[in-house]
This record gives structure tokens, sequence and C-alpha cells, in this order.
């Protein structure tokens, strides 16, 4: 992700943000983020880029000194390490590109100099209306001798145009350069936090979480930030106390209890209270296993619910409903033949993968997102375990995947080394 921040590109894109995709869409889309309350709403703009290359992986964006905008296509027919071992023979280490992004009808930015540049020079670079100009003007500060900078940080501030439309913007980095320092300023600190711009108020609560341990009155300053009249400011302080100890933490939560919690604040003010108090949820509780299967095969099936539900496996894709994610490319476990039909088609998908086009219940996938292979992640019991579960769970009813099949199987294909791709499959064992 990066937002727009340069001069090169329209004024009224400023602000908008764009986000690279490698899964479903392939290229990068464009949204313009408006402020909504506590937090934030987005409306898509255009798409940036986008590729009818299959390999195309644009993972990586940043807008360089000149305003124009770097974006790195991985190129690769894999995407991620979740999916795939790192050492997965079909990893591409030769292709990759770099493109450069540039709005031809506008003049480009003349880079800041940061690079050997005085302090007196870097400083005035955080008035630059390019955010990553500024960041890496406040990197070079920090190399910089910590007192030199801090006096010439004051005389700066001080000298500042109070008439300026972004003076309380331009103090806010001053107050971040102290950050970076690690010797936060406490007046500029104290007065930020009292600015009439919210959003100055909730920044400057996001430095006090951090380096509040400077100040001998960081609780009381929470404590205000928890009572303000803007959601994003209490959220932040809301934040900040749960990293408290517990009696600290629970003192700013009291506080923040007595405000409207939106959808925002809700589930970050849920966990600081339960990170506190430690009162976590009951993990013993007994599951509720809903199918048709009983004796041992239930307790396959149980087996099998906890191998789905494992992080990186079935359940990311697929989702804890088996309904899928339609949009990025994976599909529903619900009610179709894939799933609760011939046993041997699946269990060859489940070890080998499958990767390429294929229509399910009406609906067309690209298969740009290939299904991993597991038959090196599990073994005989637990690949017949997990196909057990899916072909009787989300109201399937099929039969039970033995153990036996699964090794008859991975035996027949042990020379096999590469993805099935749906039409060979459904060559080999058609749709009934």
């Amino acid at each position: 992700m990066e937002f727009i921040s340069s001069r090169h590109f329209p004024d009224d894109v400023q602000g908008d943000m764009i986000l690279a995709n490698s899964i479903g869409f392939l290229g990068m889309k464009q949204h313009q983020v408006m402020e909504d309350g506590t937090g934030y709403k987005t409306k898509h703009r255009q798409d940036l880029i986008s590729s009818t290359d299959k390999n195309f992986r644009p993972v990586e964006m940043e807008f360089a000194p000149d305003g124009s905008l770097y974006m790195v296509d991985w190129h690769n027919v894999l995407i991620g390490h979740m999916q795939h071992n790192a050492r997965d023979p079909l990893r591409d280490h030769v292709h990759g590109r770099i493109y450069r992004i540039t709005y031809p009808s506008g003049p480009l930015v003349e880079p800041a100099k940061i690079d050997g540049a005085s302090i007196e020079v870097l400083l005035d670079n955080l008035k630059l209306p390019e955010y990553r100009s500024r960041y890496r003007s406040r990197r070079e500060l920090r190399s910089r001798d910590t007192d030199e900078v801090l006096e010439k940080l004051q005389t700066w501030v001080s000298n500042l145009d109070t008439e300026d439309e972004n003076y309380e913007h331009h103090r806010l980095e001053a107050l971040w350069v102290t950050w970076g320092l690690n010797k936060i300023d406490k007046n500029l600190l104290e007065y930020l936090l009292k600015s009439k711009d919210h959003r100055v108020r909730a920044a400057s609560v996001r430095v006090l979480r951090y380096m509040g341990h400077q100040l001998e009155n960081s609780q009381e300053l929470l404590k205000t930030a928890a009572a303000d009249t803007h959601g994003r400011v209490r959220l932040e302080a809301i934040t900040a106390a749960s990293w408290l100890p517990k009696e600290n933490g629970l003192e700013i939560l009291e506080v923040a209890g007595k405000h409207p919690l939106d959808r925002w604040m809700e589930d970050s003010f849920k966990f600081a209270e339960t990170r506190l108090t430690g009162n976590f949820l009951d993990t013993a509780e007994e599951e509720n296993l809903i199918t048709t299967l009983e004796g041992e095969d239930l307790e396959v099936f149980a087996q099998g619910k906890k191998i789905y539900e494992t992080e990186g496996y079935c359940i990311t894709c697929h989702q804890e409903s088996g309904t899928g994610l339609q949009q990025a490319g994976y599909p529903t476990l619900v009610n179709q033949q894939w799933v609760t039909g011939d046993e041997e088609r699946l269990i060859k998908l489940a070890l080998h993968g499958l990767y390429g086009p294929m229509d399910v219940m009406g609906n067309h996938y690209e298969g740009q997102v290939p299904m991993m292979p597991f038959k090196g992640l599990l073994n005989d019991e637990e690949v017949a375990a997990v196909l057990t579960y899916v072909r009787n769970a989300f109201g399937n009813k099929a039969s039970v995947i033995k153990p036996e099949s699964v090794k008859k199987i991975r035996e027949a294909t042990k020379d096999r080394n590469d993805f099935y791709t749906p039409d060979e499959l459904l060559e080999e064992h058609p749709m009934k």
C-alpha cells in the first residue's frame, strides 16, 4: 500500500490509497480515503494498473524523491509463503520488473536534499508536501548529533508562521523528530494534545503511548484523552491502556467506558479489558460438532476439523463456513461435486494441489491462485481426516475417506511433481 503524496500527481487525488493486489484482480487499485467519525471510509476511484499476465505480482510501491511512483512486480507463478514452501521448485528466481509511473501533464518534483544536508535544511524539509521526503528527512535527523538537532529544532519551531494553515502539522513533525531522538519535547507534546485538530490530538496520544515513561503526568494525560470529544483520540487512549500495568490501564478504560464505544472502538476496548484483567475465554468448552457421522467416524471428523481450521491450511481460503471467497478466487466447498463426488479425484487434488481455470456451481474461476499440495504436509491419516470433514461438514453428506485409499493413491502418483489441472482431473474422473 501507498498513499498518494506527491505534487507530481493531480491535486484532487492527494491522500488517495493505492493498493497492490495479486489475488483475483492483478494490478493496483486506487481508492479515495475519507474520514468517517472514529475511522475512515473509502471509495474506489479507478484501477490504476491491471494486467492479463497471470504471473503479474505487484508487491511493493513507493514514491521517489522526484514524485514519481515506483512499483515492483515480483512476477511469479506462486504468490505467498502461506500457501507455498519457500523452496517450492515453481518459484521463479529469474524474472521480475520495476515500473516507474509518472503523470505526463505534470512536472516532476525537485528532489529534496537529504544526504549531506545541513540540519536547518532537513528541518525545513518537514514542511514539504511529500510524506516520503519528510520521513526520509526525519530518518536523517536521527543520525545527527542529538543535542545539536534539539537546539536547532527549538529555533525552527519558534520561527514557524502561526498563520500557516499547516502550522499544527509542522509542530507535529517537530514532535516526531524528538520522538525519533528518544528525547520527547514534553511541552510540545502537551500543547499538541490540546490541539483544535482531532487528527493532531490522536497522533500525539500515540506518541504518548510510546514515550509516556519520560513524563511524570502521562497517566493524567491519557485519562484526559480517554474522555476526548473525538472517537479517534479515545481509541488511541484505549490502545495505549492495553500496554500499561493493570491498575493504570483499567483506570483509563473506566474513563473511556463512560463515553460511546462505536464499532471502531468496541473490539479494542474488549481486548484491552481482557488483557488487563486476564479474563480470557474458556478454551476448554466442548465444541458442538454438527454432522451425521457417529462413533469412530465422528472422531475422524473431529480430527479433520482441527486440521481444516489450522491457520494457513483450508480455513484461510475456504473460510470457517466452507463458502470460500468468491472474489478472491476461492470456491465454495458447500454442496458441490468436487468435494462430495469421486473420492479418488478429491484425494489427488488434496495431495498434489490444483491450478488452472475451472467452473464451480455456475461460477468461473481463472485459477490464478493455486491450491497448495498437502502431500508433504499431511500423512495418510490426516489427509483422510480433513477430507472426511469437508465431505460431511457445511451441510455436506458423503462417504468417509479411509487412510488406505490415500496411501494407495499417494503411491500410484508418487512420481508427480506438479499441480493437477481441473481439465486433467475431469478427464480422469468425469463428473457424474
